[in-house]
């Protein structure tokens, strides 16, 4: 026996790869290298698809799917987002301790309010600005004269024919501009956030649904009692002309349409016989 041979003459010892067609067994070609010879290539193989994977990885939003790694703007992102829950969180305390207190406030019990005393804060209350002057008194027990009569006032102003009627709000929100006959303003503007639905106020007929230059988005139905409410300003209409409405079906959206209007309202108005009448008179907007 020979004697066994090292690791580095392995390495020295040449191998020959030869390339055959499966057929013929024709010799197509062939590479002649040393078991050192292919170590090194295949190791600068393994090295080179590790680096092209490590680059592409680094140099593409790739490197964001990595765990552990958080891109620049996602940190202040987060920081963002911890403020405003805790923002929000403080504002849900608050309204917790406002709908207990109300809870306990309509059931009749006592409450301690010092629990939902802040100490930071530090009002000075002027005694005597609290006294009311003889101008003052005056004033109040005229104002409570005139309350007494409030309700009978607010009925003199209903046409007979309407005081027992229930109508449905059109539409929840503000009145910006209050009914005026002296200022040819023969209805009320009530505002309120975009896309909200405006409903009818009665069951009736719709008897207009258009577009004018002036008031956009018109739509108007007639009622019961020589009853007309038109509805004006919307940004779409939801019910065509001779449509059969009930009191509260949702008819139009609010909208900012036409050349008289100037931000997102509804213009209401009631016309009663051929007479505009004043529709806060009848609605609770």
């Amino acid at each position: 026996m020979g004697k066994p041979k090292s690791f580095f003459d392995k390495l020295k010892q040449r191998l020959r790869f030869v390339l055959f067609d499966e057929q013929s067994y024709e010799e197509l070609d062939s590479v002649s290298l040393t078991r050192f010879q292919l170590l090194i290539r295949l190791l600068s193989l393994l090295f080179l698809i590790c680096s092209i994977t490590t680059l592409t990885i680094a140099l593409t939003p790739l490197r964001e799917y990595i765990p552990g790694y958080a891109p620049s703007h996602l940190s202040k992102d987060l920081i963002n987002l911890s403020l405003k829950t805790d923002s929000l969180l403080s504002e849900i305390e608050i309204k917790e301790q406002k709908f207990q207190i109300l809870e306990k406030v309509v059931r009749g019990e006592s409450f301690n309010d010092s629990v939902f005393y802040d100490s930071t804060i530090s009002v000075a209350i002027n005694e005597e600005a609290l006294k009311a002057s003889s101008k003052d008194s005056i004033f109040r027990e005229a104002v409570e004269r005139e309350g007494r009569f409030n309700v009978l006032s607010e009925l003199d102003k209903k046409p007979s024919e309407l005081r027992n009627i229930a109508f449905y709000a059109p539409l929840k929100g503000m009145v910006s501009d209050a009914f005026d006959l002296q200022s040819d303003h023969f209805g009320v503007d009530v505002v309120a956030p975009e896309n909200e639905a405006i409903k009818a106020c009665l069951p009736g007929t719709v008897i207009l649904s258009s577009w004018t230059t002036e008031t956009g988005y018109t739509i108007a139905i007639q009622h019961e009692n020589d009853l007309i409410s038109t509805y004006k300003h919307n940004s779409v209409l939801l019910k065509k002309l001779g449509a059969l409405v009930k009191a509260g079906d949702v008819i139009a959206i609010i909208g900012n349409s036409g050349r008289l209007s100037t931000g997102p309202h509804l213009h209401f108005e009631l016309w009663h016989k051929g007479k505009a009448i004043n529709p806060e008179h009848h609605i609770l907007f």
